[in-house]
């Protein structure tokens, strides 16, 4: 038997122990009051539909005109801006309630998933640790972070949710290996990463290593945050699947680490996501997040992590960084982030393109006018 086949086989067997169905009535002994919470989001809907429909008259005189007495017809916008914000209240927290019973369908065939990898399995996992660029950790100079332990307090506070956690670990510290749904949970004034919600694997690796970025080509991508002159181009075919990104003077230790039988994998198993090696740890971020991919992604996820935690974790055990104090087990300060691309010549960028939308109608008349 090939590899290759060990492979398809090794990734069959986890998906034929994707539970293959998960009963209404399996939902109800899990949470019996889930349905009581899906019938009053349905009734909410009622008076959102109301809303809207009185917000539309108001508005646009749509599905009907409706006139105002006199005494309150001034305030008609008013009027219009509280009963549009009623609505959408009314929308999202029916919504929300409706989909109750959804998720804890979710959640059961993911709990039986873990059950049979003797993993474990929580709706809400721990947050990922605020590192690098999928995970938003923005710009300014790395601090060292705590032990990993689930009570310690971080240096950056996460900006994501973990929903859906599947993960391997001990109890008392972070989890080794964690699969979840990331869901952003910043402010406007937070770093933002390439995407707000996505599926994530994290995997802990045997120590630090370069900041290295694979960006996925058929995934998106991320040449808008990371300048160009960082990129490095590997050999074979790996160039047409994936761009990566390492520190300036890091280019050799990328190809240390990155050998030919590490590349093997990366396209075989993980062309369709976008992966990060920073710190001790391997980001894997890919863009099926929803419901109807839970099966397919969970389980190349978890089979990925065994294949690239083998291939990847030995080529870690030997690296070593002769800049960094530790060579052993740091990385000097160059190695540990890549730049990122400066948001002011967008800014600028934008500004100027208004500036010429402003001017163009002036400058076209000044011209027609000599």
């Amino acid at each position: 038997m090939t590899r290759a086949t060990k492979s398809q086989d090794r990734l069959a067997r986890f998906r034929r122990e994707w539970p293959s169905v998960v009963t209404w009535a399996d939902v109800r002994a899990e949470d019996p009051g889930v349905f009581r919470s899906a019938r009053n989001g349905a009734l909410l809907l009622i008076p959102a539909v109301a809303a809207t429909l009185l917000a539309g008259s108001l508005a646009m005189e749509t599905p009907w005109a409706i006139a105002l007495p006199e005494w309150i017809d001034w305030s008609r916008g008013l009027v219009m801006v509280i009963v549009l914000f009623l609505a959408i209240v009314l929308w999202i927290w029916g919504l929300i309630l409706l989909s109750l019973p959804g998720d804890v369908r979710r959640g059961l065939a993911i709990k039986g998933f873990a059950e049979q990898r003797d993993l474990f399995y929580s709706q809400y996992g721990r947050a990922p640790d605020r590192i690098g660029v999928l995970l938003a950790e923005g710009r300014g100079r790395t601090p060292s972070r705590p032990p990993r332990l689930v009570n310690a307090d971080p240096v950056n506070p996460s900006l994501f949710r973990a929903k859906f956690a599947l993960w391997q670990g001990g109890r008392t510290t972070i989890p080794s290996l964690q699969i979840a749904i990331a869901a952003y949970s910043g402010t406007d004034a937070d770093p933002k990463g390439p995407r707000n919600t996505f599926r994530y694997m994290e995997l802990a690796l045997p120590r630090r290593l370069p900041h290295i970025m694979i960006d996925a080509r058929g995934n998106g991508s991320l040449r808008t945050m990371l300048p160009g002159t960082q990129k490095l181009s590997l050999e074979g075919d790996f160039d047409r699947y994936f761009s990566v990104y390492v520190p300036a003077k890091y280019e050799r230790d990328a190809l240390e680490l990155l050998t030919p039988d590490v590349m093997v994998c990366l396209i075989d198993h993980g062309r369709q996501w976008d992966i990060e090696i920073v710190d001790d740890r391997l980001v894997v971020a890919s863009r099926r997040w929803a419901r109807s991919s839970d099966r397919a992604e969970y389980t190349a996820m978890l089979y990925f992590s065994e294949l690239i935690g083998a291939e990847l974790g030995y080529q870690a055990k030997t690296y070593t960084d002769p800049r960094a104090q530790k060579p052993r087990s740091q990385v000097a300060e160059a190695g540990r982030r890549l730049r990122l691309r400066s948001a002011a010549w967008f800014t600028a960028a934008f500004f100027g393109i208004i500036a010429l939308l402003l001017a163009y109608p002036h400058v076209l008349g000044w011209f027609l006018d000599r």
